[in-house]
């Protein structure tokens, strides 16, 4: 037929791309894991649904299946231990001389990278030359990952741990508490930490970091209002919010006062029981108070430490003083820091051998 001519090339082409994406998708759906596993749009995002749990996973092209493996494998809290000792029995490769000792690779990846953030470890170490080596020395068959995959298997180890507390709180019969808390870095950079409170379904108190971002300066009452409302809005906690703990500043007071009058409409009790000033800073707004009734001993106490600290004979003299006299002293001397005021109480309390140098 003259009118349905085409390219060939064209038709090349497209037959060759439908034939990639045909073979793609057939080898993902090929995954031993696709048999607990169902894949459904999400507002308009596709999602890896749980069949047990209903847990949402992340579903990205080429990314694998590496995070759906660990939790049906080790996560998951609904399937039963038979289907899930058959299921991590279809990942071990079987044994080539007949003993017990299976590796799983997946799973190891995944122990990489909780050993990464539990050690706080950089990304790049994973370029170390003596890190490669005593990979390959204790598993040959293992194919060492870069920074690049290490950071990756974390970012998709967050994304299913926060699936699975977000579908945690949801499943809650109480209420949350939350803790914030202004925290500025080495350059001087702004960030607020969100801290949830809770009593699990086995009634043990729980405490889950669920936001640490950064934050506009000035810190305004405005810029600590939108961070924890972002925060409430993100894992859906308006409506469960019991308390919010923050340091007894005036931003922090404005800062509750806008977000009651915004969203105490959807709050318990409309928000009315919502601020709790923070304890431990009202006690240390006390002591600071209590310690500008005594600045001239502050000063005597400074003074001295400085003295003592300022050459290794004289510190040496010191602890054998310290020896001398008995005293118990469970670390050394350091001065003053306002928002760490014991540290001044324990100046204090070696003052009795501080003055032996004096006289």
């Amino acid at each position: 037929m003259e009118g349905v001519s085409a390219n060939p090339e064209l038709v090349g082409e497209s037959h060759e791309s439908m034939s990639t994406d045909q073979s793609s998708r057939s080898s993902k759906k090929r995954a031993k894991v696709w048999e607990h596993i169902e894949s459904e749009v999400v507002d308009g995002i596709e999602k890896a649904i749980c069949k047990y749990c209903r847990t949402q996973l992340s579903l990205v092209a080429g990314k694998g299946t590496s995070h759906l493996n660990r939790h049906i494998g080790y996560h998951c809290p609904q399937i039963t231990q038979d289907d899930r000792d058959r299921f991590l029995a279809t990942l071990k490769s079987k044994p080539s001389d007949g003993d017990q000792v299976i590796f799983d690779p997946v799973v190891f990846r995944g122990l990489i990278a909780k050993y990464f953030i539990s050690a706080e470890i950089a990304f790049r170490k994973a370029e170390d030359p003596a890190w490669k080596k005593m990979i390959n020395y204790c598993q040959p068959s293992f194919r060492v990952v870069g920074r690049q995959s290490v950071r990756a298997d974390c970012l998709l180890l967050y994304e299913e741990e926060k699936l699975m507390l977000s579908d945690q709180f949801s499943k809650l019969k109480s209420h949350i508490s939350l803790t914030a808390d202004l925290w500025s870095s080495n350059q001087n950079l702004g960030y607020l930490g969100v801290t949830a409170h809770f009593v699990d379904e086995e009634f043990e108190l729980q405490k889950k970091i669920i936001s640490f971002k950064q934050i506009s300066f000035p810190h305004t009452s405005y810029a600590v209002q939108d961070g924890i409302t972002s925060c409430l809005v993100e894992w859906d906690l308006v409506g469960q919010l019991f308390t919010l703990t923050l340091d007894n500043a005036s931003v922090n007071n404005r800062a509750v006062k806008d977000m009651r009058d915004a969203l105490g409409s959807e709050m318990f009790f409309r928000g009315e029981h919502l601020h709790v000033r923070c304890a431990a800073h009202v006690l240390n707004i006390m002591v600071q108070a209590g310690l500008k009734v005594i600045p001239h001993s502050v000063l005597r106490v400074r003074d001295i430490i400085k003295v003592v600290t300022s050459t290794p004979s004289r510190m040496q003299t010191f602890n054998t003083i310290v020896q001398t006299l008995g005293l118990k002293v469970k670390s050394g001397l350091v001065l003053d820091v306002p928002h760490r005021w014991n540290t001044i109480v324990r100046s204090i309390e070696v003052q009795g051998g501080s003055k032996q140098i004096c006289n």
